[in-house]
């Protein structure tokens, strides 16, 4: 199975604390952790998780979970590499070498009771497209062509080249212009939709399915209706929405039929990165259906229960890497292939 994704990598640091903090006085933590996150990244680690349960998948050929980034130089970049060495993604780096910025960005993530606090960098390291186009086509070289792509939206510039990964070349002068816009090829593309930004509008016709989240909320919509959204989406050619709420059901528009699916409930510990799990989560189980020759069903909610038990179980244990040892979330990928 090949899983080709692109997108935002960062540091996070991460701290719990058992009581809100005092913004005039030292905190001590009662737990920390600290790992390469970022929506791609943190759902790249999931679906490599995910694939190492089921080693007789892979029998024919090596696995892989290729993640098209930008994550810089200096020690924070080669423990970032090597976190994700370790976690069984490959990364490819295309920052911009000339670039004065060449640091990642960084992520400070205080967890209390009475919520989170959050500062970060964001994406900072200017992307060189040439060079992210060169290290892709040696990735699909080594591993194939892709079961999956998952896009989330930072560096639109690696996002658009993995998005165009089997698509036919680029028209000639007398060809329609709209054909590679309108043509789709055999893996599902998906878009990890936390928030809107300004610059998806041109990577919108070329995503199959969006997965988003309620604060995802397109320019000149009053409000971020899950109807309104995939509306929206479908003026774009996305026939297949899906819309997390947290806790609340899952919304779905699916080619044409729409429904509500629910979640289970869960004590949850942290919800830090279970959107980015529910992404991996679901794009594994694309893959899953691709490498199989089975053609997506008729709705989405076996899926949707089989993405939001993983990323519930997610929940309950501190971090973004811990709930991988949780023994329901093997039981969950004995029964996605159960079913």
């Amino acid at each position: 199975m090949h899983a080709l994704l692109a997108g935002l990598t960062t540091l996070d640091v991460i701290h719990a604390l058992d009581h809100k903090p005092n913004t005039t006085t030292k905190t001590t933590c009662i737990d920390h952790a600290m790992a390469a996150g970022g929506p791609a990244t943190n759902a790249a680690v999931t679906i490599a998780a995910l694939d190492a349960l089921q080693p007789d998948l892979n029998a024919d050929a090596p696995s892989a979970v290729t993640l098209l980034t930008a994550l810089g130089e200096g020690a924070i970049a080669r423990t970032l590499a090597e976190d994700l060495a370790n976690c069984r993604v490959d990364v490819r780096d295309a920052g911009d070498p000339a670039s004065s910025v060449r640091e990642p960005a960084i992520s400070s993530i205080i967890e209390h009771p009475g919520g989170r606090m959050v500062a970060s960098t964001n994406a900072r390291i200017p992307v060189d497209a040439p060079l992210g186009a060169r290290l892709l086509e040696d990735a699909l070289g080594s591993a194939g062509s892709p079961d999956v792509v998952l896009v989330d939206g930072h560096n639109p510039d690696l996002a658009s080249l993995v998005l165009q990964v089997g698509v036919a070349p680029e028209p000639g002068p007398d060809d329609d212009p709209f054909a590679r816009l309108e043509a789709r090829p055999s893996h599902q593309r998906v878009l990890d939709g936390g928030s809107w930004k300004g610059w998806f509008l041109p990577l919108l016709p070329l995503i199959d399915i969006a997965v988003v989240s309620a604060d995802f909320r397109p320019p000149l919509l009053s409000t971020a209706e899950g109807g309104g959204v995939a509306d929206f989406l479908r003026g774009f050619g996305i026939t297949r929405t899906i819309r997390t709420r947290g806790p609340q059901a899952v919304e779905w528009w699916w080619d044409g039929l729409s429904g509500t699916t629910g979640v289970d409930e869960v004590e949850a510990v942290s919800t830090l990165g279970a959107g980015d799990v529910f992404h991996g989560a679901f794009a594994w189980a694309l893959a899953v259906l691709h490498r199989a020759g089975r053609p997506l069903p008729e709705t989405p909610e076996g899926l949707i229960r089989f993405a939001s038990a993983i990323a519930g179980a997610s929940t309950t244990r501190f971090g973004t890497r811990s709930w991988r040892e949780d023994p329901k979330v093997g039981a969950e990928v004995e029964a996605f292939f159960d079913d």
